[in-house]
């Protein structure tokens, strides 16, 4: 079994209906547009944000999508965040709380 996010079940690439090729275009149709606005609202993350590659190690992706939770998806899209900085973050709260 690999060990993609794909692998996970917690990402899943999406694209229009009238434009189902993995590349740049892709970002221009509708449905990426709708899902670049709303995704967080049902709990996801555009995974690979353009302008975070030198974060993510992964050039942008504006089909990949993964499952983080309505919370975290919230305050991730919100911050301008890609994963990885959440993460961070999030070691750095939970350092702060050790005694």
């Amino acid at each position: 079994m690999g060990t993609s996010e794909h692998h996970t079940g917690l990402a899943i690439d999406l694209v229009g209906t009238g434009y189902q090729t993995l590349d740049e275009k892709q970002a221009d149709t509708p449905e990426a547009k709708w899902l670049a606005e709303h995704a967080h609202e049902y709990g996801f993350i555009l995974r690979y944000p353009e302008g975070k590659e030198q974060i993510t190690g992964i050039i942008y992706e504006s089909w990949h999508f993964r499952y983080v939770g309505r919370t975290a998806a919230a305050f991730i899209t919100e911050n301008q965040l890609c994963l990885e900085e959440f993460i961070e973050l999030a070691k750095e709260q939970n350092r702060k709380k050790e005694p």
